[in-house]
């Protein structure tokens, strides 16, 4: 057993240092673009709220002495006209069918030096899904999946969805269209309108919904109406930590949601600038920054030796498998169908 664990120290010593060499490489890289090409540029990004994390943008200012404008879009209809104030946009994955047709503009994969530490499945997602005639239009950025937060001084532990959701407990949902998807998914029921009354069914009572635009609204509801579980997005988990405390989080095994994100250069716009945020936003360590702080999963397998333990556990990142279960929308088509199914269950 000993001599087992020295040599998995020495292993794991070796992948460490491994991973380092190849942020060290990438980094230096990028210390390779003169700062002659983007000194006083302005980028000019559409995108959610995510993206602008802090870090993002100042170490972008710092290492090319350039600046970021954004523009925030998070509804498909708020990415109708980038072309007129975008170069980049990062854009939920149903959005991009509508995009294909001429709005972005085909990347040269020998400018994007980070989507060589793409997971697996991301680049086959990217090669499959996102390219055409094999040119790649768009790269995963990140995805927010949708978890199931606990009491466990009221809930029976758990890491079943079907187990935590029942009619035994108290139920609050997320006010918009990922936590029904999510139930959905949990149950194995078809967005429509018999699987919706199925749904109903085994929910027995109408569940609580929370506004999460706002969270010192959504907090109130809670406090209120004091839910024994709760299905919200990832990037609650801070949130919850600082306000309740008690709970517990899990990604359900059965699958969940997932808005899956998207970065691509915008067609006519400054695409070589493009080209320097886009290895800028999938560097290891911005990647890590979107995991540790805004909560989210991320698609360069560099960076997973340096996050958190307990959001690399959190949101499965030690189970690359569980990605195949996550339920993404693949068109606005279904997005809208959605949309429609998610109004008419909160009526009922």
């Amino acid at each position: 057993m000993k001599r087992f664990l020295i040599l998995t120290a020495i292993l794991f010593g070796f992948m460490l240092s491994y991973q380092i060499l190849k942020i060290t490489a990438q980094r230096k890289y990028m210390a390779q673009i003169s700062t002659k090409e983007t000194k006083g540029k302005t980028l000019k990004i559409v995108s959610p709220d995510f993206f602008t994390e802090r870090n993002i943008y100042e170490s972008f200012a710092k290492r090319y002495e350039a600046n970021l404008k954004y523009t925030l879009r998070d509804r498909p209809e708020g990415f109708r006209d980038i072309q007129n104030i975008a170069d980049v946009v990062i854009y939920p994955s149903y959005i991009y069918k509508s995009f294909i047709d001429g709005k972005i503009a085909p990347l040269e994969n020998e400018k994007i030096k980070n989507i060589e530490n793409l997971m697996e499945n991301y680049l086959e997602i990217t090669r499959k899904s996102y390219s055409v005639n094999g040119k790649i239009y768009a790269i995963p950025v990140a995805y927010s999946p949708y978890a199931i937060y606990f009491n466990p001084s009221k809930v029976v532990k758990s890491t079943k969805g079907r187990e935590l959701i029942n009619k035994n407990y108290k139920i609050a949902l997320a006010d918009d269209i990922g936590s029904m998807l999510t139930l959905f998914k949990i149950f194995d029921k078809k967005p429509e309108d018999k699987g919706l009354n199925e749904l109903i069914k085994i929910l027995s009572q109408k569940p609580t919904f929370f506004n999460i635009d706002n969270p010192a609204v959504g907090m109130a509801t809670l406090q209120k109406e004091k839910p024994d579980v709760i299905i919200a997005p990832s990037y609650l988990k801070g949130f919850f930590e600082r306000e309740v405390g008690s709970l517990e989080a899990i990604l359900p095994d059965e699958g969940t949601f997932s808005t899956l994100y998207l970065i691509s250069n915008v067609k006519g716009g400054d695409n070589e600038l493009g080209y320097i945020f886009i290895n800028h936003i999938l560097d290891p360590l911005i990647q890590k920054n979107l995991t540790d702080i805004m909560g989210l999963g991320i698609t360069n397998k560099t960076s997973l030796t340096s996050i958190s333990a307990v959001n690399y556990n959190f949101l499965k990142m030690n189970y690359p498998e569980y990605l195949s279960k996550l339920y993404i929308l693949n068109s606005e088509d279904e997005y809208q169908k959605a949309v429609q199914t998610f109004t008419k269950f909160k009526n009922n």
